[in-house]
């Protein structure tokens, strides 16, 4: 045995503790290892599953191993210190959240949310609201406690609360402008107060704003005050002054990276740069929180296509050099969107259809998809497309099918609400990989039965199961605010489908809690490009952990959302969640 093993085992009596060799001169890299011990590393490697300890240095995965003496390659001749501090928690991989919306969260996070489900918030909590008494009783409990000019709130959905339009919002708050975001982000309903401070309180103003190219007229009605889908940014261009003062900007910010390190993500994908107020204004926001030495986060911007002009590489090759860093970064990989929300139900539907027969919508519409999917795909991009319904998955597998075969590209679905079993098949043997959002069987599994979809096709809603046993890729992402920036929470949903009244939802579609927790590490960072780096505990990676207070193998599925996470090791770095 070697003295520096020696030498380890009588003095790691405090929870860390410096320990120097005496056995040879410092080597010349990786002069300071720290090694951290745990009750058990889950490394999500498949070859070395678990493990003991982990060496760091310089931000990086130097190895793992069961024993300290099994480290002397990393450690002899060096200085070293034993952080023993977690020796009775669980090291998994810093959580992956592969689809994110940071300007969306920020301007979320300071507005009143009134939704179906409750929500816990960095210092508050938001009770679930359900009924169209009940919802109308807390905007007014709301309206009361607010002070703003322009009040705005999150959460509202038919289904749960009623119908909401211009003439309802003026019935209960006459004199008071007020918006009302839809539970799906994707629709705003406002109030003729409203609509006049945001100088769009005529016909002609309201139409000369929504009539522009690339805005579908249907999405923007004047009667009822609601703007939607290809409306809605620019109806988010006439909130901005209300939405990003400050004060706003600040707390939307400062909670965003709470709500992260609460929950144990260490690396997330912006899949929407851009789209809410150009790069410009967008990158110099994040960069004033991810470029921070305590943020314990990295994010990859993902643009959204319209905002890539010219050549997609020299554009990169610019937007990199100008913005780019460690923790703020881009590569060569693009958002594009086909049909509309599935919150909304504005997602394409194969027949039957809707229940009611209404029809879906399109944000991008087909033959503008496909262009803007060769386009990219040529220049040797990566797509990551949005896609809700089966009409919309049918018209993505075809422009897919279509493009050139390119094998080091990837091809990504996002979300993927509802899918059928033919169309699995087809994602399987195409080798996609799929970004899905899980908390549609949990939030609408039960109303989507009710209406829209019937039982059958509401059940099978987040086919994941099905897409398991075809051993297709899966990453689970919130889209915050559409769920929670809580992967423990998303893996407990995918992995259990119980709904919000407590049933259980066609239970051949669960994940399986291994392929659950993969999908929150090692397969989200697959789909955003990321596994080389990330989501997984391995030589040479970053030195990025999520330290638990359980097993969540252990725990089994059903208690997914009990595991607690008491902070995250960044980069080598601890960082405690509270």
């Amino acid at each position: 045995m070697k003295y520096w093993f020696l030498a380890v085992l009588l003095v790691c009596v405090g929870s860390v503790s410096p320990v120097h060799s005496e056995s040879g001169p410092i080597g010349s890299t990786y002069d300071n290892v720290v090694v951290y011990e745990a009750d058990k590393i889950i490394t999500m490697e498949p070859g070395y599953p678990e493990a003991k300890y982990v060496a760091v240095s310089d931000g990086i995965v130097l190895a793992v191993a069961e024993n300290l003496e099994e480290l002397a390659a990393w450690t002899d001749g060096r200085r070293v210190t034993v952080d023993r501090q977690f020796a009775s928690q669980v090291l998994m991989p810093g959580f992956v959240e592969p689809h994110i919306h940071p300007m969306q969260t920020i301007m979320m996070l300071p507005l009143p949310f009134i939704s179906p489900e409750a929500w816990d918030l960095p210092g508050r909590h938001y009770p679930r609201v359900t009924g169209e008494e009940e919802y109308e009783a807390r905007l007014r409990e709301a309206l009361a406690e607010s002070e703003e000019k322009l009040f705005i709130t999150w959460g509202h959905h038919r289904l749960f609360h009623g119908e909401m339009t211009r003439q309802k919002l003026d019935a209960i708050a006459s004199e008071r402008a007020v918006v009302i975001w839809q539970r799906s982000f994707h629709e705003i309903i406002a109030n003729t107060k409203a609509l006049e401070m945001l100088e769009i309180g005529t016909r002609d103003a309201f139409e000369a704003e929504f009539n522009r190219p690339g805005i579908d007229p249907s999405h923007a009605d004047f009667e009822t005050g609601v703007i939607h889908e290809t409306a809605l940014f620019n109806g988010v261009e006439k909130l901005r002054p209300y939405l990003f003062s400050p004060e706003k900007v600040k707390q939307g910010l400062a909670e965003m990276r709470q709500m992260m390190l609460e929950n144990g993500v260490t690396t997330s994908a912006d899949l929407a740069f851009g789209g809410f107020g150009g790069i410009d204004a967008e990158a110099p926001l994040f960069k004033s929180l991810y470029d921070r030495d305590d943020t314990p986060s990295r994010i990859l911007a993902i643009p959204v296509a319209p905002v890539v002009e010219g050549d997609p590489n020299a554009w990169l090759a610019a937007t990199s050099a100008k913005y780019g860093s460690d923790k703020f970064f881009f590569s060569d990989r693009v958002k594009l969107f086909a049909d509309g929300a599935f919150f909304a139900q504005f997602m394409q539907m194969k027949p039957p259809g809707y229940s009611d027969g209404h029809e879906g919508k399109w944000i991008t519409e087909p033959d503008v998809l496909e262009e803007q999917a060769e386009r990219f795909w040529e220049e040797g991009w990566s797509l990551h497309t949005h896609v809700n319904g089966d009409k919309g998955v049918d018209v993505v597998l075809g422009i897919l099918e279509r493009l050139s075969t390119r094998e080091a590209q990837d091809r990504v679905l996002e979300h993927l609400g509802y899918s059928t079993e033919a169309q699995n098949r087809r994602i399987g043997e195409m080798q996609l990989m799929v970004s899905a959002q899980p908390n549609y069987i949990r939030i609408l599994g039960d109303a989507y039965a009710r209406y829209g979809l019937g039982p059958d096709r509401a059940a099978q809603m987040n086919r994941l199961g099905s897409l398991e046993r075809k051993k297709v890729p899966i990453g689970l992402h919130s889209d915050f605010n559409m769920a929670p920036i809580d992967p423990l929470y998303l893996a407990w949903v995918a992995s259990t489908r119980i709904t919000l009244e407590g049933n259980e939802k066609a239970p051949e579609e669960r994940l399986s809690l291994h392929k659950a927790l993969r999908a929150i590490t090692i397969e989200a960072a697959q789909v955003i490009g990321l596994d080389d780096q990330v989501g997984s505990i391995a030589s040479g990676k970053k030195a990025d952990f999520v330290v638990l207070d359980r097993d969540p193998f252990a725990s089994g599925a059903r208690a997914l959302n009990d595991v607690q996470v008491r902070g995250v090791i960044f980069e080598g770095r601890w960082f405690a969640a509270q």
